[in-house]
């Protein structure tokens, strides 16, 4: 045998060990794959299958090797892309007896000159494809509710010093109110419209250990009867017509927080015995669903009815009115709390002065005509009122600007001059010490003049500078502009 022979040898044993060692390489890769793979020549003899065939389908390589499909699996999707020459896609079968159900996609191969040369199917026992399905179900709930939490945490939170005013009615709710946040009670607010229930339900809540949790709102007036269960309990795919996917309800997003029932009274009869039993057992079934979900939820619910009266009428259950009424705070109408108008006009009026670029001045004599009148709407009515005050009011003539629209809205007020804006800091009468030694001092001056006489004397405290004047504004509450503006003017009037 030639020198050139022997190379030749060499260089085919080479090849062929490479051909050898990349063959195990891929049927190495092959085997690793889950999914099972079977390969089939044209005439439909079985001529691959990986460890993932053996695993789903309980067959050894060599029971199948060298069958012929249509005989081992005629109904398969190798079968119909043998005959149709074109992709099986997500193809239910059942094995020959009858223990696997699976799901197929089948491809089918050419050879180099582009002739059919058989088809490769690659499949998965569909009892994994129901346990991924209920996998990723289970991680879509978990986002939702996760951007459930972030669009709660990202919204505005209230405390009870957010809660305006100093009377004793409201004093002593918001005392009661932060004695039981740290309870496990169900607590009940009740109050007519307007009085600020939501805004307690907020701040008890925060003033409790569930703070970090999510606060979720339902208003039972809001949402159709129809609805309501779904809202509250969530439902499962396929439980009624466009149920696409499972939804979380109210309770489980609100777990380990507080979920609110806003105008509970409200609430359909038939409803309020499933509310009941979650109450009582701390569990919800998702509509269309078979299994219990734990939760961990507070709950306080409100309302502007009589509900021991609706009790007596039948409309309200009568152990769901207990239940929720573990503690019950009424809060006090704007009526019965008058004194605290001054306050609550304050701030207002600051909002809607800046919102609308406004400069209505808030004068003792608007506090009494406010206090004089009769508000059944309560704060919402005073909010909306003072609204449309500050926006229609013209500095120069001191009358509304549209007096022929709103006048049956917004009677006419006591003329208000421009003088000292007073806010929450600085309200007349309220315990403010520095007005009240400046009027002592000058009891016929106008507020205007107490109120330069407030500011020379903090000037004269903190000097005349940049950072006395700074000083002066801070101490005023008052801001730096303001200060200016207010020099600007004396200096022009010839009193500075």
């Amino acid at each position: 045998m030639g020198e050139r022979t022997q190379d030749s040898i060499q260089v085919l044993t080479a090849e062929i060990e490479q051909l050898r060692r990349s063959n195990q390489w891929f049927k190495e890769v092959l085997d690793a794959i889950k999914e099972g793979i079977e390969v089939v020549s044209q005439d439909g003899t079985v001529i691959y299958v990986n460890a993932g065939f053996h695993r789903i389908l309980d067959e050894s390589k060599d029971e199948r090797l060298g069958k012929n499909i249509y005989d081992v699996s005629p109904n398969g999707a190798l079968v119909e892309t043998l005959r149709t020459g074109k992709p099986s896609i997500a193809r239910l079968h059942t094995t020959l007896n009858q223990t696997k159900t699976v799901l197929a996609n089948a491809m089918p191969l050419v050879d180099e000159q582009g002739k059919p040369a058989g088809a490769i199917s690659v499949f998965m026992d569909i009892s994994d494809v129901e346990r991924t399905g209920r996998l990723l179900e289970k991680r879509n709930l978990e986002i939702n509710r996760l951007r459930e939490r972030v669009q709660q945490l990202a919204s505005s939170d209230y405390c009870f010093d957010d809660i305006i005013g100093s009377s004793d009615l409201l004093n002593q709710c918001k005392k009661v109110a932060g004695k039981i946040a740290n309870t496990k009670m169900t607590v009940l607010l009740s109050g007519e419209s307007g009085t600020g229930k939501e805004l307690f339900a907020h701040s008890i809540h925060g003033a409790s250990r569930r703070s970090r949790g999510p606060f979720i709102k339902v208003n039972c007036a809001a949402i159709p009867d129809s609805l309501l269960e779904s809202e509250f309990f969530g439902y499962e795919a396929g439980a009624f017509s466009g149920a696409t996917k499972a939804k979380m309800g109210k309770f489980e997003l609100a777990n380990g927080g507080t979920l609110f029932l806003d105008e509970i009274g409200e609430m359909n009869y038939s409803l309020q015995a499933k509310l009941l039993r979650v109450l009582q057992d701390n569990e919800v079934e998702r509509l269309g669903g078979t299994k219990a979900i734990k939760i961990d939820v507070r709950v306080i619910a409100a309302t502007n009815k009589n509900l021991v009266e609706e009790v007596r009428r039948g409309t309200f259950r009568k152990d769901l009115y207990y239940r929720l009424n573990e503690f019950n705070i009424t809060l006090p109408s704007l009526d019965d709390r008058k004194e605290d108008i001054p306050l609550i006009a304050a701030h207002y009026i600051d909002k809607y002065n800046e919102e609308y670029c406004s400069d209505f001045q808030l004068t003792p004599e608007v506090c009494q005509s406010l206090m004089a009148r009769s508000w059944p709407g309560n704060i919402r009515e005073l909010q909306n009122y003072l609204g449309k005050l500050v926006l229609f009011w013209d500095d120069d003539h001191q009358t509304s600007r549209s007096d022929s629209v709103l006048q049956s809205e917004i009677p006419p007020l006591p003329g208000t001059p421009h003088k000292v804006r007073v806010s929450q800091g600085d309200m007349p009468n309220h315990r403010i010490p520095s007005i009240q030694e400046a009027a002592e001092t000058s009891p016929h001056s106008s507020i205007s003049d107490l109120e330069r006489q407030m500011i020379l004397s903090a000037l004269e405290k903190h000097g005349y500078d940049t950072k006395g004047k700074q000083n002066a504004a801070k101490e005023l509450k008052i801001s730096l502009s303001t200060l200016y503006n207010k020099l600007r003017l004396y200096k022009q009037q010839g009193e500075l």
